[in-house]
């Protein structure tokens, strides 16, 4: 069996241009049908709607503290270490071999929170709690509409707090190149990681379905167009 990669063009097909497709379908599905307002109203009115004082999970302990909070300080611990371990790969001969991966990895990371923190400063989209009809002051304008003069703007738009676990997305290409048999298996875990991310901030009010989706979509492009330029040309077929 030949140990040279896949052709580039199967990779971009595969890694690039099928994800995003799939993506935009989705994305405009949400959008042309108003999933984002069905999902918020069916967790508003499940919480008990404005008899019950609005989204009583916002304050949650579990919701709040263990999935919003906590997972952040988790998200901040494995950043830190990561950045460790690119130092001491610079100084241990046997995590050599691993520098680049982990440099990847950490830039993956990084690029992606930090275009999901600057498009949210600059989209000046609300949460749901910021909405007339989730016990806020502000009526619903569309992600990519123009925000009317007399409406605030917010700053929710993409999910911020699920870029801490969307943008470790590029597990999923270290393991391609280094591990392959793990591939799927930590695909899904981080899926699952930044799922619960954005699941809790849905259920608290603080985004719209939508939102985690875009952080997802933004999250998967970074680390496939990061893995072309820095890893692919150390990808070798499993045996």
């Amino acid at each position: 069996m030949s140990n040279q990669p896949p052709s580039v063009v199967s990779e971009y097909w595969r890694w690039l241009i099928a994800p995003s497709l799939v993506f935009m379908i989705l994305a405009s599905v949400v959008e042309v049908l108003h999933v984002d307002l069905m999902v918020a109203d069916a967790l508003y009115q499940w919480q008990g709607g404005p008899s019950a004082g609005g989204w009583t999970l916002r304050d949650g302990f579990i919701e709040e503290t263990l999935l919003h909070k906590g997972l952040h300080n988790v998200v901040v611990v494995f950043a830190i270490g990561l950045l460790v371990m690119c130092i001491a790969s610079f100084r241990r001969a046997q995590w050599r071999r691993y520098r680049i991966g982990l440099l990847y990895l950490l830039l993956c990371f990084t690029i992606s929170t930090l275009i999901v923190a600057t498009l949210k400063k600059y989209t000046h989209v609300n949460c749901p709690w910021d909405l007339i009809p989730y016990g806020g002051s502000q009526i619903f304008v569309p992600n990519f509409a123009r925000l009317p003069a007399d409406v605030a703007p917010g700053r929710c738009f993409p999910g911020g707090h699920a870029s801490g676990g969307y943008g470790w997305l590029g597990i999923f290409f270290v393991a391609l190149v280094y591990r392959p048999r793990w591939r799927y298996p930590v695909l899904l875990a981080v899926l699952a990681f930044g799922g619960v991310m954005d699941i809790a901030q849905q259920l608290r009010g603080a985004h719209f379905m939508s939102h985690g989706l875009w952080t997802l979509a933004i999250s998967w492009w970074v680390s496939a167009t990061l893995y072309f330029v820095m890893l692919r040309r150390q990808r070798r077929r499993p045996q």
